[in-house]
């Protein structure tokens, strides 16, 4: 079977990479992304072992691997512009060395990776290459012996040159965690977790993986999956979907691929299942065998559950294949079929009859689901069981109630007896139904802002947390953006005077005050900050 074959070979090369004293990776810790966007320059640094004087590739072809500057040759810089939609550039990107560092191989056999990448960054710094601040880090080693990351930086030895590995890593340098498959009895080494790196469809299950081999540069990585590119911010808005939102418990989508913008139809289907955690929810998506994703077995519809960040493919059972249905947790999920760049699924959720956290159906009858507290509840069932006691034959039949009682009315004939109080917060109550009912409503993913702010929304893709000042005067400036542009030496989106590109992101030409690109400008700083639960 392919992809017992394709676990074997996988299991081999990761505890190849891992396995040194000093550097065996522990259990995968939530993601902690937000959204990566713009400019994103790495600073790569060449060293070499004081005993091991060989330099098994030029600075060249490390900037065309791991740069800018190989755009077009199938590096690790195409793959982020292709996964990012264009959002992500490594413009500005470096490569320095070879430096001969102070060290053995033998000596960095005893030490962690951090330090080991730490050694390389202290031996440029003393030939006069000062890594500078926002830059990221990814050392080359010239012999073998340790590949992974640390702390946000990446290191890799010669049987990591390879666009599978070293882009994983450099996306764990943009804070993606491994993705998860739900069978337990996978385990691709001594130290993962269970179901950890069982997600072949995605980069973060690196190596093991649907690979090709490139014209260039080794082993390909393949696409990420829809929660990892939604965690990055790397799908607009209008193209994910939150099941229930709007209140409909029930309907048939036609999706577009991940790997296919172009198509017609929402690329991510987010379903909301528990009012407990608004960032735990199932999503469903569509891979296309094309481009980075030419290596799966064949088109196919991925369900996923998103807990804590952590996206776990959900497989049929034990070496499974990815399940194309789901009934759980008052979900579900069917695929109905494929077609070229469209795959329809129906998904049904109860989710929109669900109370909000802290709230419970009030069930004063059978169907009643008004959401309540849970002792307003108590305080209905207790009158209910106490109706028969206090009816009396009256004016109003056999059902009139007691002196100091009154007709709870929380629907049409419910004549059962309350004080005033009760029938009073019966109604106040119905008229808050709305607001506590269906969680789906205030799930945004994961990139959802902290109180006090909102998405700037300067496009689909912008997640950057902003005041709701800032946002307003975002959208006032790209209401009038034609207004204020002119054709100039920067072409017809040249600024009339007084005014600047806002540059908020990649492309952003939006003509705004200087003081509105120096506000941009923080607030994509601050952003990371201000995201209620990084990494989900």
């Amino acid at each position: 079977m392919k992809s017992r074959v394709l676990r074997r070979v996988a299991a081999s090369a990761v505890a190849l990479a891992c396995a040194v004293l000093g550097a065996v990776a522990l259990p995968a810790a939530p993601a902690s992304a937000s959204p990566i966007r713009n400019t994103t320059p790495w600073s790569v640094l060449l060293c070499k072992f004081s005993d091991k004087p060989t330099e098994p590739k030029t600075p060249s072809h490390f900037a065309n691997f791991l740069t800018a500057t190989g755009i077009g040759t199938g590096g690790v810089a195409d793959y982020l512009a292709d996964q990012s939609g264009g959002r992500v550039s490594l413009a500005g990107s470096v490569v320095r060395g070879w430096y001969t560092m102070p060290y053995t191989l033998a000596q960095f056999q005893s030490i962690d990776r951090w330090t080991r990448t730490q050694r390389c960054v202290d031996t440029a710094a003393a030939a006069g290459y000062a890594v500078p601040a926002g830059n990221r880090i990814a050392v080359m080693l010239n012999d073998w012996v340790d590949s992974g990351a640390a702390g946000g930086r990446v290191l890799l030895d010669p049987g990591a040159w390879n666009v599978g590995f070293a882009a994983h890593e450099m996306l764990h340098g943009y804070n993606l965690g491994h993705s998860f498959s739900n069978d337990t009895t996978y385990q691709n080494a001594s130290w993962s977790q269970p179901g950890e790196y069982d997600d072949p469809w995605d980069e973060m299950s690196a190596m093991h993986i649907y690979a090709f081999g490139t014209a260039n540069y080794g082993t390909s990585a393949v696409g990420l999956n829809g929660p990892n590119r939604d965690e990055l911010g790397w799908l607009p808005k209008n193209r994910i979907f939150t099941m229930g939102a709007d209140g409909v418990g029930s309907r048939s989508l036609t999706l577009a691929p991940l790997e296919v913008p172009a198509a017609s139809g929402p690329q991510l289907v987010r379903i909301p299942f528990d009012p407990a955690d608004l960032f735990h929810y199932y999503t469903v998506e569509f891979r296309r065998k094309t481009g980075w994703s030419a290596g799966i077995p064949a088109d196919t519809v991925l369900l996923h559950e998103v807990r804590n960040g952590t996206p776990t493919l959900l497989r049929t059972g034990p070496g499974g294949g990815p399940a194309q249905s789901l009934n759980a947790g008052g979900v579900q999920i069917g695929v109905n079929w494929l077609s070229g760049n469209a795959a329809s699924v129906t998904v049904t959720t109860d989710v929109v009859n669900r109370c909000l956290q802290g709230y419970v159906w009030r069930e004063a009858r059978a169907g009643d689901l008004v959401c309540v507290t849970g002792a307003t509840r108590s305080q209905v069932w207790a009158d209910n069981a106490a109706a028969a006691s206090r009816w009396v034959n009256g004016p109003y039949g056999p059902h009139t109630c007691v002196a100091g009682y009154v007709w709870r009315e929380a629907y049409a004939g419910d004549d059962v007896c309350v004080t005033g109080a009760q029938r009073t917060q019966a109604a106040a109550d119905n008229a808050a139904a709305a607001s506590r009912r269906n969680p789906a409503r205030l799930v945004s993913g994961p990139n959802t802002c902290v109180s006090g702010y909102v998405w700037r929304d300067a496009d689909q893709s912008d997640y950057v947390c902003v005041t709701g000042t800032t946002r307003s005067q975002v959208l006032a400036d790209n209401a009038v953006a034609a207004s204020r542009w002119v054709s100039g030496p920067y072409g017809p989106h040249t600024c009339v005077a007084g005014y600047v590109w806002r540059e908020a992101f990649i492309g952003d030409d939006v003509c705004v005050t200087g003081t509105q690109r120096t506000q941009a400008a923080a607030d994509n700083a601050a952003g990371p900050g201000r995201v209620l639960r990084p990494g989900g």
